[in-house]
């Protein structure tokens, strides 16, 4: 796929101080479609935006169908700059229907050193997976998820033994 371009205007939209503006140029991203703009949405979200500018951006995120945003996803959750939004993020991941399963070390990750709520948000990209990793990475995560057990709550550790279920 070709690199599509950033309209300058909408760009200038996306970071108005109007929040019906920045509604109107989420839009016409739902609309038209172009994964450059991904990082800006982070951005947005970033700045805590009004309730209804953050709920389309998490709406339009959980719509994205284009495969090749899977990376621009995982990058941002592996970025302490978003720790703020990881849970919003994930919930899109799951939402999206993104086949995540070459990153699934990540959100196995995730369930190991975040809080609850953000574990179990990791959890269910996982548990929706469609496909899991080749043996060989699948052999460190579950050396990892073993480790973890360890010292995780009971909580995370049902999360863990299901990941580990999966894979059996």
């Amino acid at each position: 796929m070709k690199q599509q371009k950033i309209d300058t205007a909408t760009r200038d939209k996306l970071f108005s101080a109007n929040a019906e503006t920045v509604l109107a140029a989420v839009e016409s991203l739902r609309e038209k479609g172009n994964k450059e703009y991904l990082p800006m949405l982070f951005e947005i979200l970033l700045s805590v935006p009004e309730a209804e500018v953050k709920d389309a951006i998490l709406k339009l995120l959980g719509n994205v169908k284009d495969k090749e945003t899977i990376p621009v996803f995982i990058e941002v959750l592996q970025n302490e700059k978003y720790k703020n939004i990881r849970k919003e993020i994930i919930t899109t991941c799951w939402q999206n229907g993104l086949d995540f399963g070459s990153y699934m070390g990540v959100f196995a990750d995730l369930v190991i050193s975040e809080s609850w709520e953000v574990a179990f948000e990791a959890f269910t990209v996982i548990e929706n997976l469609e496909h899991f990793p080749p043996e060989e990475e699948f052999k460190a995560i579950r050396l990892k998820i073993a480790g973890a057990l360890r010292t995780a709550d009971e909580r995370k550790q049902y999360f863990l033994e299901e990941i580990l279920r999966m894979s059996s």
